[in-house]
């Protein structure tokens, strides 16, 4: 079976007449997937409509079969009533499955069965974790529709298997950080990009149960007092025990920690649940446990009271507002929700007010909006689905909002996105782990719409993801090809490429320590064969053994996923697992390989002959 579809390659646009579909047969006991990219015609430049960037059909290499013969003039009532009955109750069968796999109530049938390259039924995540300097943070646990990956030393990962779903909760924590949260959609067959920003714990102090107390923050005067006798445990039951409360400040007027930010810079006004853009004036993650980590809550009816630090630069709002309402991050929903409020102390320069229970609080206001539309295109002026395009404010003052589009549509424009009046923002689009230059726009006035134009981001077109058990310590992603005229090119450790001039290819992240990620990105393909192997580095155990998974993820066509095969080979440290061959009418074939070679460890085996295409 040949998966067709319309795509992007470099070749030069000729007339709309030419984009047509072709069907060749399909290797015997080979399967391929084949994407035909419309590179040459006019409907898929920068002025293309969206419905020609879509699947345009999937077809078999079989000949069409017949077609069916005329019904029966005789006695056909019967005939027919059975087969509406028949098709009743397939219709009801696939309906009642569906609605059973959606809600999980069935497992989801996420694995495939065997090492080559079968089509899997699941979403991908993949993202960058990093603190509020900038610097990647590993060892982070990914939580996600209950699957869970690992940050590697870059701070990347990646989780498959995830069943899809709009408004999923993402949950990042690592011990001595404070936990934070963020929100995406996963769909079958795409990868979704998901990064987030995570900040050392600032103040872990105990306190008894019975009698209460206070924990300070005294670098910000930032404090947490628990009345006597208020908690409980997770499960409702008195407890009278000792207390660990961990409490995290956030300053929104510094850019990376206004970027630890929860979820989106939205909430749910508790009056009409209206849902508005919000601007902070400072957040606080409060953690409650036992000495032994189980999470501890406050009993029915208790309160604790919360100061939350203003900035320096916004106390003197602050003041004049006197009173702000409080909000808190609603892990359940992914969303921000106002309740209370909280009481402007000078003294302290806090926010001071009362929380019902544990968790992520914020003292917000909303803002006057206007609103910013574009569009998100590549260095060739194709558009670019599915980039998140976020825009922020500047200075120190602004720097208490961001807002976003979470996925551009498949023409790449974004609408409608809010920004507060009467100030200078910036903004800028990304995808896959890529992003386009920061650029800026502004003052706006309330409710008006301006167009941004063009957001010119090289993103990645597929996606390859390597991850892997503890054991060998050093698998290596190797994207080598043979171009027309014989020209050849090697994406690895040491040649990471570029999405934004030749090879057209990168290698993101390169793990060195066990179970990956690593991620290879292709952004435009040329006539020619390319080829996706693993190496063994360095390390004990063997491919075989390592639990290895590679995500070929396609857009419109899925996601291929592959496992290394049985009876590898004594001294084999290579595994080839597939070619993608694209001809000179821009058709792009995935033909599955899926076998060992046998080459040295370490660098020596590097430029094995193996690993190129013949």
């Amino acid at each position: 079976m040949c998966s067709v579809l319309h795509y992007r390659t470099m070749h030069a646009f000729i007339s709309a007449a030419s984009c047509r579909l072709w069907v060749n047969g399909c290797l015997t006991g080979n399967h391929q997937v084949k994407i035909y990219y419309c590179s040459k015609c006019v409907c898929c430049t920068f002025k293309n409509k969206v419905k020609n960037l879509k699947v345009k059909s999937v077809v078999s290499a079989m000949p069409p079969p017949p077609p069916p013969p005329p019904p029966p003039t005789g006695k056909s009532g019967r005939k027919t009533k059975t087969s509406l009955i028949a098709a009743s109750l397939i219709a009801i069968i696939v309906v009642a499955t569906v609605v059973l796999f959606y809600f999980n109530i069935i497992p989801w049938p996420f694995k495939s069965s065997g090492g080559g390259g079968g089509l899997v039924n699941y979403g991908v995540l993949m993202g960058k974790v990093t603190d509020t300097s900038g610097y990647p943070i590993s060892n982070v646990t990914v939580s996600v529709g209950g699957q869970t990956a690992t940050t590697n030393d870059q701070g990347w990962y990646t989780v498959s298997n995830i069943a899809p779903g709009d408004q999923q909760l993402v949950t990042f924590g690592k011990n001595g950080s404070a936990t934070t949260y963020q929100v995406t959609s996963i769909q079958i067959g795409k990868s979704s990009f998901v990064e987030a920003t995570m900040s050392p714990v600032d103040e872990t102090s105990s306190v008894s149960a019975t009698t209460g107390g206070t924990i300070t923050n005294q670098a910000d005067n930032a404090y947490v007092t628990i009345g006597a006798n208020s908690l409980t445990t997770s499960q409702g039951a008195s407890y009278t025990g000792t207390a660990t409360v961990i409490i995290t400040t956030f300053d929104p007027s510094d850019e990376m920690e206004a970027n630890a930010f929860p979820g989106e810079y939205l909430g749910v006004l508790a009056q009409n649940q209206t849902v508005v853009p919000i601007k902070s004036f400072g957040f606080m993650d409060i953690c409650v446990t036992t000495p032994s980590g189980e999470a501890l809550k406050l009993a029915a009816g208790k309160t604790a009271t919360v100061a939350i630090p203003v900035p320096a630069s916004m106390q003197t709002d602050a003041a004049d507002l006197g009173t702000c309402p409080l909000w808190y991050f609603d892990t359940s929903t992914g969303t921000w929700k106002e309740e209370g409020s909280g009481t402007y102390d000078d003294t302290i320069g806090c926010f001071v007010g009362n929380v019902t229970h544990f968790s992520t609080w914020n003292y917000d206001i909303r803002y006057p909006a206007g609103y910013v539309s574009g569009r998100v295109v590549d260095s060739l002026g194709n558009p670019v689905q599915g980039a998140q395009v976020k825009c922020w404010g500047t200075g120190w003052y602004q720097q208490r909002w961001a807002s976003g589009e979470t996925g551009t549509a498949a023409n790449g424009t974004f609408r409608r996105i809010p920004v507060e009046v009467g100030v200078v923002f910036k903004y800028q689009a990304s995808k896959g782990g890529h992003k386009s230059t920061v650029l800026q726009a502004g003052p706006l006035a309330k409710n008006e719409e301006i167009d941004l134009g063009d957001i010119v981001l090289d993103s990645p077109l597929v996606q390859i993801t390597l991850t892997w058990g503890a054991n060998p310590r050093d698998l290596d992603s190797h994207l080598t090809a043979r171009l027309v005229g014989n020209a050849t090119f090697h994406v690895y450790w040491s040649n990471k490429g570029s999405l934004s001039y030749s090879p057209w290819a990168n290698l993101d992240t390169d793990d060195t320590s066990g179970f990956g990620p690593e991620v290879v990105s292709i952004s435009n393909f040329r006539q020619g064969t390319y080829r996706y192997s693993v190496r063994h580095f360095t390390g004990d155990g063997t491919i075989g053994t390592s639990s290895a998974e590679v995500n070929v993820v396609i857009p419109d066509a899925g996601i291929y996923m592959f496992t290394p095969p049985a009876g590898q080979p004594t001294n084999a440290t290579i595994w080839r697992v597939f070619d993608i061959v694209v001809d000179a009418n821009g058709r792009l074939t995935v033909n599955t390989i899926n076998d060992y070679k046998v080459a040295p460890f370490g660098s020596g085996g590097d430029e094995s002959a193996d690993l190129y295409p013949s």
